[in-house]
């Protein structure tokens, strides 16, 4: 069984139980959701937002810059620990783009994309479904130099951003990042928040030709932010949505194109799913219920109420695994799990309990002295 396979396994364990999961249902959950984010901040999810909007077209500058003050692709993959990628991104097989577009309040920087199999050397269960993959680094900059919101700021991931190829032709919302088996990592440096995506490889697309959409507002794909014209299948950025919504013109090799291959792919990727294959698809729509649940409730955190008897120090068991109870909330979880070496401040982990009336928020924090103390927050 692979990664995806367990991953898949535990949630319906847990979306089957009527009851609240046993803690150690709960941690395999966490550890695997954990291992999976540091791969994939976003999972292999289908759309059916049915929309045909009309099509406008978006007047933008591109314009070339030489990304000094940047990182380039290579030291953003170097940065995340993937010497590998960083190799191939200054290989031939590369392609160095650097071409930024102002929007909003952000200038958004393509830097490069490569493809082909076995490049990356983070281990990824999506590389066992397709082993030919795509990488590109998309950098965010605010354009009054104020820096972007670090990973462990309260702020950082405030205002999402949903970056993934479009293939021309196709319905956005059904071929995007999410059903390509994609993902990414982010990380901010210098103010700036770099983040490097990969999905399945877009080469075999190179004759169609492939956009590079970059959209704010959501993490997931937006028919606000995009239209999509069922006649010439084209994608365009819509003037009217109030975020950002940018599409950058990938400029790939058509002679890498692979039209068979390419059509394959696609039926295989809309074909209709049996049985089986449907009842896993219910498990992976509530996965992205619960992923759109978390990162809005995520977003009330600033604003809520912090129930002063919840912040107490965490104890430990002989395992050297943290323990907190209060009002419900009952966790036993290594610390490894909740925070990087060294890392201080509020933990990017969060458990929520919710009802028709409330929403609370289970966080922890870790100080200087390495004093873990968790606290409950009212939402709602």
């Amino acid at each position: 069984m692979n990664d995806s396979q367990e991953w898949d396994k535990l949630l319906k364990q847990a979306l089957a139980a009527a009851e609240e999961p046993e803690e150690q249902l709960n941690s395999s959950i966490i550890n695997r959701y954990k291992e999976r984010n540091r791969m994939k901040r976003v999972t292999r999810k289908r759309f059916s937002i049915g929309v045909l909007v009309a099509v406008l077209t978006l007047v933008m500058s591109i314009t070339a810059v030489a990304a000094t003050q940047l990182f380039s692709s290579k030291q953003v993959a170097e940065h995340l620990g993937d010497q590998v990628l960083a190799k191939a991104f200054e290989s031939k097989g590369a392609i160095e783009i650097n071409q930024t577009v102002a929007s909003g309040d952000f200038n958004f920087t393509l830097h490069g994309i490569v493809s082909g199999a076995g490049l990356s050397g983070l281990n990824s269960s999506a590389q066992d479904i397709n082993p030919d993959r795509t990488y590109a680094v998309v950098s965010i900059a605010k354009q009054n130099g104020s820096p972007m919101p670090d990973t462990q700021d309260p702020e950082y991931g405030k205002e999402p951003f949903f970056v993934s190829p479009f293939i021309k032709g196709q319905k956005p919302w059904q071929v995007n990042i999410m059903t390509m088996n994609g993902g990414y990592s982010e990380m901010v440096l210098d103010g700036i928040m770099y983040r490097l995506i990969e999905c399945d490889g877009i080469e075999m697309f190179a004759d169609r030709g492939v956009y590079l959409a970059v959209s704010s507002g959501s993490s997931f794909y937006s028919s606000e932010a995009f239209a999509y014209n069922e006649s010439t299948g084209e994608v365009s950025a819509r003037t009217d949505y109030k975020g950002t919504s940018i599409l950058f013109d990938l400029p790939l090799d058509k002679a890498k194109a692979d039209p068979a291959k390419a059509e394959a792919y696609l039926q295989e990727l809309l074909k209709e799913p049996s049985e089986g294959e449907a009842a896993d698809q219910a498990v992976s729509d509530e996965e992205t219920a619960m992923m759109k649940r978390s990162e809005e409730l995520k977003k009330l955190i600033p604003d809520g109420k912090v129930i002063p008897e919840s912040v107490k120090e965490v104890t430990y068991d002989d395992k050297g695994n943290i323990n907190y109870d209060y009002d419900g909330f009952s966790i036993m979880i290594a610390p490894d799990q909740l925070f990087a070496e060294g890392q201080t401040g509020l933990s990017e982990f969060m458990q929520v309990s919710e009802d028709d009336f409330t929403a609370k928020a289970l966080q922890f924090s870790r100080d200087d002295k390495g004093v873990i103390t968790g606290r409950v927050i009212v939402l709602k």
